[in-house]
């Protein structure tokens, strides 16, 4: 079984690696072994860790020897990404204490745990800022209709408009408080409009042409370029949850 969650400006995937290739995306990675050491090989550097981050654009294989682990995918213009600059490793202790902190939002996933236990994520990595919990009432409709609109074609200027400000200072205001820029968010929404969709009962073609995507193959180029998952990570056995 899969689990997905979808926050405002990161998904955290909590799954196997059965399957290990090498491959690079624009998303920065957090992984973390809920079991044994794992396997990560970047050029011809090997880790043998219990977790380890890496930077957006470096290629990566990983190999959890079929443990299940935590993985954050942060995209590339958030200021978590942005800190990210180098393959280290996580020690032993500090992935305990997260993996045990992931146990309170495994029992009762409401977005206080949620929010909860990222701040304890970033705390024992020692990455600084805040976890985007979105409070500027402004930036929240903006969201709500960036996603209400994810099968149309939005414009900046659009969703401006919709929240009565000036392109530039939504721009401005929207990095600001999500941590990510407009462009990147919208993009993150439609894919996850296809995720949701696909939960629903349509086919990855029918969800990814709805989504604005000009074929499945197109979606599925694009889902692995930002986050580096296959069209095969949406199964039947996936539980998907929204963290706003």
């Amino acid at each position: 079984m899969t689990k997905l969650y979808e926050a405002n400006n990161h998904i955290l995937i909590h799954a196997g690696y059965d399957n290990p290739v090498v491959h690079r995306h624009e998303a920065a990675h957090i992984i973390l072994s809920i079991g044994g050491k794992m396997c990560i090989t970047s050029g011809d550097a090997e880790y043998l860790c219990h977790g380890v981050v890496i930077p957006s654009g470096i290629p990566h294989k990983v190999n959890t020897y079929r443990n299940a682990a935590l993985v954050f995918l942060y995209d590339c213009t958030t200021d978590i990404a942005k800190q990210i600059q180098s393959i280290r490793h996580i020690s032993e202790e500090c992935c305990q204490k997260i993996v045990a902190s992931y146990a309170d939002i495994e029992c009762e996933c409401t977005a206080d745990n949620y929010y909860r236990f990222v701040e304890v994520v970033l705390s024992q990595l020692s990455l600084a800022g805040t976890t985007f919990r979105v409070k500027d009432e402004r930036i929240i409709s903006a969201m709500k209709h960036i996603r209400t609109m994810s099968s149309e074609r939005l414009s900046c200027q659009e969703v401006a408009d919709a929240v009565h400000l000036s392109q530039s200072r939504f721009s401005h205001l929207f990095k600001e408080r999500v941590g990510m820029t407009f462009a990147s968010y919208l993009i993150y929404q439609r894919i996850m409009y296809v995720y949701t969709q696909t939960l629903k009962g349509k086919t990855i073609t029918e969800a990814a042409l709805e989504a604005g995507f000009s074929s499945s193959a197109h979606f599925a180029d694009v889902n692995r370029r930002v986050f580096g998952l296959s069209a095969s990570t949406i199964t039947q056995d996936l539980i998907f949850t929204k963290i706003h």
